[in-house]
């Protein structure tokens, strides 16, 4: 009996070594991977290339300054965004379920706005410089055509009979000022809109200036008799003259003034020395 009753342990735990390793081999081991999005990485990668594409373009920018070299990028930018749009039309419903699908969005969308201001930008500066560059060159070659009116004015002026002439010289005369101040004042305003203009803006004003001097000596031309002339010259000339002995006046007194106070300093210095050296001394 005693020999049974082992016997009978034995085979219980060989039994229950066999059950534990059935539990044991038929467990499943193997680690469970999280499944990976193929088509979330596939649409994320094509707009993120859209994207970059567009921030490359930005960066290329600064060096297009030339109205052709604008253009070529403005091209690019162009057909970047016709690919864009078709893609993003395909991919919509899945694009508006992912917020960071629909950040790339804002993020592509915000490129290329700076991308096309800076481009309008560009172009218009491009076109003031133009503008300002043209009323420049208007107004520096007017010297030649200034001097051909004043003489002709001045030679039509002294006949009666060729009044007309030179009724219609002023009148020539007039249009062309009326010109040259229609430049004048486009290229003020240019100036003050590209502060870098303002340099050259100085000198295109002077030059106005010294136009609109021989616009009103020309249109001041009239027939006057020889006598007549000879008179308003020596007027001018006596004008002149006592201009010029006025101003000798005032600063002949202005000098003599000034020796009065100087000799009168002079005179308040000596008594204040007299005045110290009177004290007696021990």
């Amino acid at each position: 009996m005693k020999g049974l009753s082992h016997n009978i342990i034995f085979f219980s735990g060989l039994l229950w070594l066999a059950l534990c390793g059935s539990r044991v081999w038929g467990q499943d081991t193997t680690e469970v991977v999280p499944e990976v999005d193929l088509s979330f990485l596939e649409i994320e990668g094509r707009m993120l290339d859209f994207y970059h594409q567009l921030s490359d373009l930005e960066m290329q920018l600064p060096r297009s300054n030339e109205p052709e070299s604008l253009t070529e990028v403005e091209r690019q930018v162009s057909m970047i965004d016709t690919k864009w749009n078709a893609y993003y039309q395909s991919r919509q419903s899945e694009i508006a379920a992912d917020d960071s699908l629909l950040q790339i969005v804002v993020n592509y969308q915000l490129v290329k706005q700076e991308l096309q201001d800076s481009i309008t930008s560009k172009r218009h500066l491009h076109e003031v410089q133009e503008q300002f560059t043209a009323s420049e060159k208007f107004l520096l070659s007017q010297d030649s055509v200034y001097h051909d009116f004043y003489e002709r004015a001045f030679e039509y002026s002294l006949v009666k009979a060729l009044s007309s002439e030179l009724d219609k010289i002023k009148g020539k005369e007039q249009l062309l000022f009326s010109e040259i101040e229609g430049q004048y004042e486009q290229a003020k305003s240019l100036s003050r809109e590209v502060p870098s203009l303002d340099a050259r803006f100085q000198k295109m004003e002077e030059k106005y200036l010294e136009l609109k001097n021989s616009s009103e000596k020309i249109q001041s031309l009239k027939y006057e008799p020889f006598l007549q002339r000879i008179k308003d010259y020596l007027y001018s000339i006596a004008a002149v003259a006592m201009i010029l002995m006025f101003v000798n006046v005032v600063q002949a007194k202005l000098k003599s003034l000034k020796q009065a106070r100087e000799n009168a300093k002079k005179l308040r210095q000596m008594m204040n020395n007299e005045e110290e050296n009177d004290y007696p001394t021990i």
